[in-house]
């Protein structure tokens, strides 16, 4: 017997932008509020700006 319940709608497959990958510390992983070049507020490790 088929089934006649609702169809699951596919996985939204959304997520953060990789343009914000900038702001990722590259020694802790953690995401620095401010546009870089800046430094990280957990390790203190610098967060140069984009190429």
């Amino acid at each position: 017997m088929p089934y006649r319940g609702r169809v699951a709608a596919p996985d939204d497959e959304g997520g953060d932008p990789a343009c914000w990958s900038s702001r990722v510390c590259p020694e802790c992983g953690l995401f620095a509020v401010e546009d870089p070049p800046t430094v990280c507020e957990r390790c203190g490790e610098a967060i140069p700006a984009p190429p």
